[in-house]
C-alpha cells in the first residue's frame, strides 16, 4: 500500500475488484496520520449556552435548577463566578498543549465568551450514601429488604437509585465500591443536597439490600471528599445576534476554505475527509506527511503544532479546528497514530 491512501481511491479500487464494503484502509496497528471531519451543524447555536439549567453537576444528584440560574446571572452581571464540580467551559488536550474549547453565553441582550480562569482541588466534610457490595449473607440475621422501599421521600428513592447505579446492582458482576475514595462510591451530599432532609443519613433506614443475586450493605459515612473548585470569568464581545456571529468567525473559525487557493492535493485530502456527511468522514496516510495533508493543516492553523511522526510514542490527538469547506461548517480532528 502506498505511503498516500484514501478511502475513496481505496474503494474505487476495490469496487473495480468487485468488492463492495471495506472497514479501512489501514489496520488498525498502522502508524498513520488521520484527519476527521465533523459537520458541525448549526455552529452558533452549538456553542452558545442559553439555557442555564441545561449543564449537569458533576455529582450523582444534580444541582438544582434554581441555583444554576443563580450561578449564571452572577457570571454574566459580576463577571465571575466560583463553583464546586461544575464546568462552565471546558480546556482540552491539543497535542501536547492545553486549549479553551469556545463557549459562549447571553442574557438575552448582551452575548459573552465564557472562560476557564483557575482550577484547583479543595476538601469537603460532606457526607455519602453507599451500597457496599458483600460476599456472603450475615450471620446477625437482619433480613435484607428489596426495592421500592415504599417508606423513602421520591428523593431518597432517587439517591438510593443513583447509589444502585453506582454499584451496577442491576448487573452481574455487581462493582465492590468499598474500596473506592471517599466521593465515588455513591451519593455525596452536596451543599445543595441537604443531609437535613434526607433519612438515608446519618443512619439508613434499612441494614441491608438484596438486589437480583447481590446483597449489599447501606452504609452513610462523613468523611473528606476532594472536589475540583472552578473559577469562570465571563468577557462580553457583542451586544446583538451580529455582534455576536461575527466574533465567532473572526475567533473560533480557522478558515474558510473558498477564500484560499487549493492544490489538487489538498483539495482530494479534504474531500476525502468530508465524504462521510452526515455523520463523520476521514482521510488517512502512512507517514512521513503529504504536502497536501500538511498544506490543509497550514490552512487550520495547526501544522506548526504537529512534530515530526518519529516524534509521537503514543496516540495524540488535535481537536476542534473549525472551518467551511464547500460551504459547511466541519469540526476537524488530527490524530496521529504511532
Amino acid at each position: 500500500m502506498s505511503a498516500r491512501y484514501t478511502r475513496r481511491t481505496l474503494l474505487t479500487t476495490l469496487a473495480a475488484a468487485g468488492v463492495t464494503s471495506v472497514t479501512g484502509c489501514l489496520s488498525s496497528g498502522d502508524s498513520r496520520f488521520r484527519l476527521s471531519a465533523y459537520p458541525a451543524e448549526n455552529p452558533y447555536e452549538k456553542f452558545l449556552r442559553t439555557d442555564p439549567t441545561a449543564q449537569r453537576a458533576q455529582f450523582a444528584i444534580d444541582y438544582p435548577d434554581e441555583y444554576k440560574r443563580t450561578v449564571s446571572d452572577e457570571l454574566l452581571a459580576s463577571g465571575s463566578v466560583t463553583v464546586l464540580n461544575y464546568e462552565l467551559a471546558y480546556e482540552y488536550e491539543f497535542g501536547s498543549e492545553q486549549r479553551e474549547r469556545p463557549q459562549f453565553a447571553t442574557d438575552g441582550d448582551r452575548y459573552y465568551r465564557i472562560h476557564v480562569d483557575t482550577v484547583r482541588t479543595v476538601e469537603r466534610d460532606w457526607w455519602e450514601f453507599y451500597l457496599d457490595l458483600l460476599d456472603s449473607k450475615p450471620s446477625d440475621g437482619i433480613e435484607p429488604t428489596t426495592v421500592p422501599i415504599t417508606s423513602l421521600s421520591d428523593r431518597d428513592q432517587q439517591i438510593l437509585d443513583r447509589a444502585m447505579e453506582a454499584a451496577a446492582a442491576d448487573r452481574n458482576p455487581a462493582i465492590d465500591v468499598g474500596d473506592r475514595e471517599p466521593g465515588s462510591r455513591g451519593v455525596t451530599y452536596h451543599n445543595h443536597l441537604d443531609t437535613d432532609e434526607s433519612d438515608l443519613v446519618p443512619s439508613p433506614p434499612f441494614e441491608y439490600l438484596q438486589h437480583n443475586d447481590h446483597l449489599f450493605q447501606a452504609r452513610a459515612e462523613q468523611d473528606t471528599i476532594s472536589v475540583t473548585e472552578r473559577t469562570f470569568t465571563a468577557e462580553q464581545i457583542g451586544g446583538s445576534r451580529s455582534e455576536y456571529e461575527q466574533h465567532v468567525r473572526d475567533t473560533v473559525l480557522e478558515v474558510d476554505f473558498s477564500t484560499v487557493s487549493l492544490s489538487s492535493e489538498a483539495a482530494d485530502v479534504l474531500d476525502t475527509a468530508t465524504d462521510g456527511r452526515p455523520v463523520s468522514g476521514f482521510y488517512e496516510e502512512s507517514p512521513p506527511m503529504s504536502d497536501g495533508l500538511k498544506a490543509v493543516l497550514t490552512h487550520l492553523d495547526a501544522a506548526d503544532h504537529v512534530s515530526e511522526h518519529s516524534e509521537y510514542g503514543e496516540y495524540t490527538t488535535f481537536p476542534n479546528l473549525y472551518a467551511i469547506y464547500d460551504g459547511s461548517w466541519y469540526e476537524f480532528e488530527l490524530a496521529v497514530y504511532p
